[in-house]
Parts: structure tokens; sequence; C-alpha cells
């Protein structure tokens, strides 16, 4: 398959670039050719859609593949889930499409060895495989010995297999999905607590000037985690064209993520990742000291200089950041600072433990994070104000002075 830049020409005489990728059909050998639209206007985008190329290649390879018209009803557990991975690479972005198939994977590692016919996969196989999954399920890479998967893990496992079933009984080749009466037990809700940790306002000031001393690199990015709660995708993915210095605003609508491959998103995570929030005092000054230090390292490395698209965090000769590496990094940066149960994701739960502690409503909170459900706001707030419920100094000692006489 090959993919190539074209020019297209819209009715309001605005001029488009789409990528004609020329394939080969597998079922009459005959080349054919598939259009997709860039969204990309011509001035000042050509190397960006060339760049679009490979992905696009990667997407819709299954063109070239031979797929069967019929499933065999005697088909095996393996081989379906490998065709409904298949079919999910249209539809899906590469990074949960690369997830997916990291997990169908591994699901077929453990049933590879009975490999059970798919009409065969019985409620009490899936149980075992789960309990198997929450005990022996992850391979620790220094010893080498099998150890427990973590049970968010394990419910995807869930998540992945029901879905599956459901497709299966619409292709006909099963009549219920043995998954529903299955279900990964684990920790209760209030165990997750531990998770929402997050960094104190005395700890956050002297966080960052560790950073400052110790890891330069992660100032800026441990900043907009903290003040703006910005997802590791949405930091890595901040450009300065969404910068506007004289309306003194920021909008979040370029992601960069990486599964197996490192991909560039001109969208978010959810609808309501897509915002634009206020570009307060000290954000200004984070962002026109990198921007400093950049048109800096720009005018060392001249042309060999690749920061073409803009971005706010890159290496310093303006290559993006692994997204995996950033992460690794904070982690030991925590570790190093004394907190290392801190991860850079966590670094929202201390803007959210802020916002909460300064009144901020509901909504308001919620668009300020990027929650596509307000539940999960609700969630986050209900565990915030539990915690300031047990810390804070109880009204009620004041609201009910006036009764103490009548116990007397």
């Amino acid at each position: 398959m090959k993919g190539t830049v074209q020019k297209k020409k819209m009715r309001s005489g605005k001029e488009y670039f789409t990528i004609c990728l020329t394939y080969q059909d597998p079922y009459t050998n005959k080349r054919k050719q598939k259009v997709v639209s860039t969204g990309l206007e011509i001035k000042g985008n050509k190397r960006k859609a060339q760049n679009m190329i490979p992905s696009l290649i990667e997407k819709y390879e299954y063109l070239e593949r031979y797929l069967p018209t019929t499933l065999d009803h005697d088909i095996s557990l393996c081989d379906y889930l490998d065709e409904w991975l298949k079919s999910k690479c249209i539809s899906i972005r590469t990074s949960t499409y690369e997830s997916y198939s990291y997990r169908v994977n591994s699901m077929k590692k453990y049933f590879k060895k009975e490999n059970p016919r798919l009409v065969d996969v019985t409620p009490k196989m899936l149980k075992t495989f789960f309990e198997y999954s929450l005990s022996y399920g992850k391979i620790n890479q220094k010893t080498h010995k099998r150890e427990p998967l973590s049970v968010r893990s394990v419910r995807s496992y869930r998540s992945i297999l029901f879905a599956m079933f459901n497709e299966a009984i619409v292709d006909g080749l099963i009549t219920y999905n043995p998954i529903i009466s299955v279900s990964v037990h684990g920790k209760k809700n209030k165990d997750y607590a531990e998770e929402y940790l997050f960094l104190t306002e005395d700890e956050i000031a002297s966080f960052l000037q560790f950073l400052k001393i110790h890891y330069p690199r992660l100032l800026g990015i441990a900043f907009m985690g903290i003040y703006y709660g910005l997802r590791r995708s949405e930091i890595l993915g901040l450009k300065w064209s969404a910068i506007d210095w004289e309306n003194e605003t920021l909008t979040i609508e370029h992601t960069v993520v990486r599964v197996k491959t490192v991909s560039i998103k001109d969208d978010t995570k959810t609808t309501a990742g897509s915002r634009t929030l206020n570009l307060f005092s000290s954000a200004k000054q984070c962002l026109r000291t990198i921007k400093e230090e950049q048109q800096s390292n720009a005018a060392f490395f001249g042309n060999c200089y690749q920061n073409k698209e803009g971005y706010v965090f890159t290496w310093e000769d303006g290559h993006l950041y692994n997204p995996n590496y950033i992460s690794r990094k904070f982690k030991q940066a925590a570790s190093d600072f004394g907190r290392p149960e801190i991860t850079l994701h966590k670094l929202r739960h201390t803007c959210c433990s802020l916002l909460i502690n300064k009144g901020w409503p509901i909504k308001q909170l919620q668009y300020w994070l990027g929650h596509d459900d307000v539940q999960t706001t609700l969630n986050i707030y209900a565990h915030y104000n539990r915690k300031l419920l047990n810390q804070s100094t109880n009204d009620l000692e004041d609201i009910s002075a006036g009764t103490l006489q009548l116990f007397k």
C-alpha cells in the first residue's frame, strides 16, 4: 500500500489536502484507491499531511488482507479473538487498537493450550481465567516470576471479552454471552480511595522547587498537571498556537499518546476534553520561560531544529518526547522527592483537590478537568469532601451552641 498527498477544492473555494491510498484488492488482484480527508487546509500543512501517511497505511492495511466472507461455526476462541480485533481497526484510535491488541495477545497465551471452540466456552472457563490472572497474570521483568495482575487490568480483559462475545452473537456463532454471569472480584469501591493521592498546597511549592533543581525538564510539565489538571497526552500535545496571549486563554485541542507507537491527534481523549481555560499570571510566566528556551535552542540547532509544529514541550532539538519516557522520569523524580506514590496522572487529583478547597462548583470543575461524564467529577468531589469533613472544624459546634443549656 502506498499513500500520496493530493489537493481537493471545495465548493466554498477552499482547498484541502487529502491522502490517496493505493492498494491491491485481495479478492480481484486489481489496484484500487481510497481517499481519506485530512481536514488540513493547503497553506503551511503539506508536511503535516505527509506525516499522516504512515498511520493511515497502518489503519487501512486490512484492505489488502483476504478475510473470509463467512466464519466457521467451529472457529476457536483464539481465532475469533483475532477476527474481532481486525474488525475494530477501522473504528477506533490507533492507541486504543494497540491497547486491545496487547490484551488480546495476553489472553490468547492463556487459552492457546486448550484453545476451545467459541461455542464451547463456558462461564466456568472464564471465571478460572480471571482467577488465574488475578494471581499469576503478570511476569516480573526482573525476577521472571509470575505475579498478580491488577484488578483493573483483569476487568479490562472482561470488557474486551464481553464485547467480543456480543459480536459473536451478531455473527450467529453463539446464542448467549457466557461472560454476563461472571464478575471480576477485587477491591471494593472504598478501597480505591488510596488512588486519589495528591500533593498538599505546602508540598507543591517544595516539589516544584525540587524539580527546578534536579529535574528541570519536568518543571513546566508538572506545573501544567498541578494547576490545569491536564492529562499526559494533553500536556505533551500542547502547542503554542493554542495559547492566546492577548485574551489570556489556553485551548486544549491536541494530544500525543503512545501504546506501541507515538500517535499525534488533533483532538482530545473525549469531546469534553476540548476546552479553553484561563491563562493566569504564573502560567504565562512559566510558558514564556519555556518559549525563550525554545527560541534559544532553535537558534543553536538552526536547520536541524525539528519542532515545526510548534509544540510546547520538546527535547532541545525540537523532537517530541516519548510519553512513556516522561512518565518514567516523573516516577523517578517523585520517588527522589519522597512521594513515590505520586504519578504524573495523579497531579490531576492534586489540581482537583486545590479547586475543591477553593469552593469551585461541580460543573466548573468538570469543564476545567475535561471530564466527559459529570459522575466522574462527582465521585472525586465526594471523596475529597469526605476528607475535608474529617479535617476541618465542624460548623455545627457554633450553630448548636444555643442548645447547650437544654442538657444541663
